[in-house]
């Protein structure tokens, strides 16, 4: 039903943007994600399956995410042209995609169609953005080749394109380790992390809050269906590489964009290790905590500036716009994990799991990381209070936006198991 909507919207949308409305087509493309966002609430729990396409649990849980960061940012520009709303749409249709099927190829053919609207819209504005965007369509492409390559490796050494089939022998593991590269490449995780700070700082800033959010989320779906037990001595190599090159990188940041590029290598990690023990709860859990507070964090940046935001356009947010103040003040903590907001649950779930896991390696390196993070997340969530000649314009709405998230937020450190047993049922 979800692939219908999105699919049948896409459609229309692309013969109806030279005849109607700027507006009036923004409207429709926020009209058909919602749809595809209720089509999906409906069918909660009801798996269905037809040829490759498989709606799971998995596919549920992380559309959701994928499609939530979707409607955020067609709500948060503001633009004169429609191809951009069906850029993000014709994104979102790949994100579902690549959630829902567990066929390499497939999968393959949904990276790409969420990879070439990003490509776009990475381009939006010209300038610097040429230059991040020339970057991340050349790693993409690379990216791509790499999971090509490892789907026929799997192939030969399995028999079968599915995700997740067993194995052994070395062809086996070289095909993992090439899945787990182009993989690798979209959620950001060390060492193929070298497109991220570059294309979160030249790129429009609803534009990063889609690849913060949606982007990450859809890709660790496909991550969760590839990862098997041949390739987790891989993974926790990428684990700790991440988690101490992004928070590591991060200390030394004195733009709010790149800093966050950095904090989203760090995150990934963080969700790569809960990954890393099998508890997709947690897993679940701590993706929804990120989308919401990193989505906060670029929503109130985007009121402040669409392209590069320095620090020091951030001090003072508070005294001249509280809500939005406040908002990225509660997004920095949920993002460092205190309580009790939900970001410390996301945290707790994650590394309780390691410690049953026997992961005490990684868990020691998971704290120690985390502990660092404060210093960089404090200074942006401080920043706000400070005296400064912070400037910001936003509508009604983005101020309504930030506040509801950051009371979200509150609530589910509040009452985490409110949503748990969702996720637990998806």
């Amino acid at each position: 039903m979800t692939l219908l909507v999105l699919s049948s919207f896409a459609v229309a949308l692309t013969l109806l943007g030279f005849f109607v409305s700027v507006p009036l087509f923004k409207r429709l493309t926020i009209l058909g994600l919602s749809l595809a966002l209720l089509s999906l609430l409906f069918t909660w729990g009801k798996p269905f399956a037809f040829g490759p396409y498989q709606v799971d649990g998995i596919s549920q849980v992380f559309t959701l995410l994928a499609l939530l960061g979707a409607l955020w940012t067609v709500g948060l520009v503001r633009t004169r042209r429609f191809e951009f709303y069906l850029l993000v749409l014709y994104a979102a249709l790949g994100m579902h995609l690549l959630a829902s099927t567990k066929n390499l190829i497939l999968m393959l053919v949904a990276l790409e169609a969420l990879s070439l609207p990003l490509y776009a819209l990475a381009t939006w504005r010209r300038g610097e953005g040429l230059e991040a965007a020339l970057k991340y369509f050349l790693l993409g492409a690379l990216a791509a080749a790499f999971f090509l390559y490892g789907t026929a490796l799997h192939y030969g050494a399995t028999g079968s394109l599915l995700a997740g089939t067993p194995g052994e022998g070395p062809l086996y593991a070289l095909a993992l380790g090439l899945l787990l590269v182009g993989l690798g490449f979209k959620v950001a995780l060390a060492p193929f992390h070298f497109w991220t700070p570059d294309v979160y700082q030249g790129s429009p800033t609803p534009v990063v809050l889609f690849m913060a959010t949606g982007v990450k989320a859809a890709a660790f779906a496909a991550l969760l269906r590839v990862v098997g037990p041949g390739a987790l001595d891989a993974l926790a190599l990428l684990i700790a590489l991440s988690v101490l090159l992004g928070n590591l990188a991060a200390l030394g940041q004195k733009e709010a964009k790149r800093l966050l590029a950095y904090s989203s290598i760090a995150h990934a990690g963080y969700m790569a290790l809960a990954l890393y023990t099998g508890n997709l709860q947690a897993l679940g859990f701590y993706l929804l905590t990120y989308v919401l507070a990193t989505g906060l964090a670029f929503a109130v940046l985007s009121e402040i500036s669409p392209d590069r935001v320095p620090l020091e356009r951030v001090k003072g947010l508070f005294h001249q716009d509280p809500l939005l103040g406040l908002g990225l003040f509660v997004s920095s903590l949920s993002l460092l994990g205190l309580p009790p907001l939900a970001g410390f649950w996301g945290k707790y779930l994650v590394f309780s799991e390691a410690a049953k896991a026997g992961a005490w390696g990684l868990l020691v390196l998971a704290l120690v990381t985390s502990a660092v993070s404060a210093y960089y997340y404090l200074a942006l969530g401080l920043a706000v209070f400070q005296k400064g000649a912070a400037e910001a314009h936003p509508r009604p709405l983005a101020r309504s936006v930030a506040l509801g998230v950051a009371l979200l937020l509150i609530l589910l450190g509040l009452i985490p198991g409110a949503v748990l047993p969702a996720l637990a049922a998806g």
